[in-house]
């Protein structure tokens, strides 16, 4: 019973030493899961090799004729996911590495054939009706494979190994060292087969993988995990299951709060309560709640959020799974924290100047669409109001004056909107002269607040011009209950055109006369244009559709659009050079900051009966600067 009571105990030892990597875990990597087959192929074979001696013993030849195909059947086993641990380890996935995996499950499979037919003809092995056991050659030839297998194991590490340095060559070395003892194992073994050698080898060499390569291993992560917390202001590693907590840093106002009498559910809920303030704390004890972690993390590597700490600033938390269970849900995670303070007010910075006008310091034209964007996703609140908002009189100031005193107009206007709307909704600056604001004010407030706008633009007054006017069309949504936001922009705009003729007429001027002129213009110019030069853009103002074609040229931006028009065989070649030559943003930059107030580039320009003669022309806006150079483009046929 001695052959028996060795297996039963190796059995034990190897329950013992490699409980972890019995366990199923999906998240271990192909070195992990080879050592796992390597685990459970020699566990397999130490309890066969314990049945056999108790089978023996009783004399029980039918299961001791079974039991020795299952043990032959798991040493080759043992040996097939050797190699391919080994050559995993080793990071041998081509060559000569390829070849030993190859061999070793080629040799497994080929056992396998040779113990069926081992039950026909007697080629591997016997066992006598009165439990005699009787071996045949292809147990030797097995038993020398096996030798041979080790031994090219045994070369391929030793090569690697003396290429490697430090901890690594010690793991290394180990390797080497246990294929050498299964070599003089598996000899000692056809010296002597009535004795469990094959079984003390494989034990003893798969304690000393243990000890020296995987716990080495384990011991260099979590070193370098702590190395990594140095970095983060805490963390923790909490094993879901077990309830537990183990720290690898934390900050000193986490570290006087954690009860580490108690479990990680519990020592979190009091660290996240005492730490976060309270416009977060809701979400954030859902976020950290541990008892639904399992469930929200399920096939999930990590989950973040941001939260605002009491003492910190902004921080980042996050969960990692670093175990998982059948079902993909994680059993230990790492939590971590990061102080983001700095990152988070440099990210504030940065929207900041992508949604404020930089004149102003309102929200510009980007911030308002989005904002409509989410409005009109959503039912508008009852006291919902948008005013559409103009300054009266810019032209005239830029024209007079000058445009410092236009842009001292614009800042003028702009405070006393942010003055007397900001505390009830958002001010934004959506063109030159142009402005809207949404916010939230009952009828009685409303009257109110177009009072004090009035009050405080009639009070202002600046260093360039000593007044100020502006046209206001407010829209609340009580008025219109069907109406979406779209809708109300449009008859709050009609609202303070209708307020601006209003002004102009009072002031002598005829709004109704500039529409018709303006309409006979359009008429008369083919196409007509309000282009940027600064920044590249423009927006259409009067044009017929079938200018907007890839084959005349039309494109996002205003350079790229007058190139490829040119270039699409739209303008004459004779005149080509010069009309790329004129038409170059950066001649026209130049040409305008020279104090030019007009240009007109003629060429002659394809149409469905031949080229015709036509005269482009660009003059300063109303709302020109020299850091903002905004122009009209008009073009007309003058082919008589």
């Amino acid at each position: 019973m001695y052959y028996s009571v060795i297996g039963m105990v190796a059995i034990v030892i190897h329950l013992i030493m490699n409980h972890e990597f019995i366990k199923k875990n999906n998240n271990r990597d192909e070195v992990g899961k080879a050592f796992r087959w390597f685990v459970l192929a020699s566990l397999a074979y130490f309890f066969t090799d314990a049945m056999w001696g108790i089978f023996d013993n009783l004399k029980l030849t039918t299961l001791l004729y079974v039991d020795t195909i299952l043990y032959y059947i798991s040493m080759g086993l043992t040996i097939a996911f050797l190699c391919h641990y080994v050559t995993s380890y080793l990071h041998l996935r081509k060559g000569f590495g390829k070849f030993i995996r190859i061999f070793g499950a080629a040799f497994a499979i080929l056992e396998m054939v040779l113990l069926v037919i081992n039950h026909f003809v007697h080629i591997f092995f016997w066992i006598y009706p009165d439990g005699t056991y009787q071996a045949y050659i292809y147990r030797y030839i097995a038993l020398y494979m096996q030798v041979f297998l080790c031994f090219l194991l045994a070369v391929q590490t030793g090569v690697v190994t003396l290429k490697e340095i430090g901890e690594k060559k010690k793991r290394y070395f180990t390797i080497f060292f246990f294929c050498v003892a299964m070599i003089a194992a598996i000899v000692m073994q056809i010296l002597y087969p009535l004795l469990p050698i094959y079984a003390i080898g494989l034990l003893i060499g798969s304690a000393i993988i243990h000890t020296f390569v995987n716990e080495n291993e384990i011991e260099e992560q979590f070193e370098t995990l702590k190395s990594v917390a140095d970095i983060h202001y805490s963390m923790h590693v909490i094993d879901l299951g077990k309830d537990t907590v183990q720290e690898l840093t934390a900050g000193d106002d986490v570290k006087a709060i954690v009860n580490k009498t108690n479990g990680a559910l519990e020592m979190m809920r009091a660290v996240m309560n005492a730490v976060t303030v309270k416009e977060h704390l809701e979400s954030v004890m859902l976020f950290s709640d541990l008892s639904t972690l399992a469930e929200r993390m399920r096939d999930k590597k990590t989950i973040t959020m941001q939260f605002e700490g009491k003492l910190t600033g902004w921080v980042q938390a996050r969960f990692i799974s670093i175990a998982t269970d059948p079902y993909g849900k994680p059993t230990k995670v790492i939590f971590t924290t990061r102080i983001i303070e700095e990152e988070k007010k440099n990210e504030e910075i940065l929207v900041k100047k992508t949604i404020v006008d930089e004149l102003t310091g309102l929200y510009n034209r980007r911030a308002y669409e989005e904002d409509i964007l989410e409005y009109s996703k959503n039912p508008l609140a009852e006291d919902f109001v948008y005013a559409s908002i103009d300054v009266n009189g810019l032209k005239i100031v830029n024209d007079e004056i000058g445009h410092a005193a236009g842009d001292e107009l614009i800042k003028g206007a702009a405070d006393c909107m942010q003055k007397v709307y900001g505390s009830y909704g958002k001010v934004y600056r959506t063109g030159g002269d142009e402005f809207v604001s949404m916010f939230f004010a009952g009828e009685d407030q409303l009257k109110a607040i177009a009072e004090d706008l009035e009050n405080a633009t009639d009070k202002w007054s600046g260093e360039l011009i000593s007044s100020l006017s502006v046209s206001v069309g407010y829209v609340a949504k009580q008025e219109f209950k069907e109406e979406t936001i779209l809708d109300i922009a449009k008859i709050a705009d009609k609202r303070m055109y209708k307020a601006k003729s209003a002004y102009y007429a009072k002031k002598g001027v005829d709004r109704r006369g500039q529409a018709a002129a303006n309409t006979a213009l359009c008429n008369l110019y083919t196409k007509i244009l309000k282009i940027n030069i600064t920044d590249d853009t423009y927006s259409i103002v009067n044009m017929d559709t079938s200018e907007r074609t890839a084959e005349k040229g039309f494109a996002d931006t205003i350079s790229a659009w007058l190139i490829g028009f040119g270039k699409s065989g739209q303008v004459h070649k004779d005149d080509l050079e010069g009309y790329l030559k004129k038409t170059d943003l950066e001649y026209l930059r130049e040409y305008f900051n020279g104090g030019k107030t007009s240009i007109s580039i003629q060429y002659r320009r394809k149409y469905a009966d031949g080229f015709k003669q036509v005269a482009m022309d660009m003059i300063p806006a109303d709302d020109y600067s020299a850091e903002n150079q905004t122009l009209f483009l008009y073009v007309k046929n003058i082919d008589i």
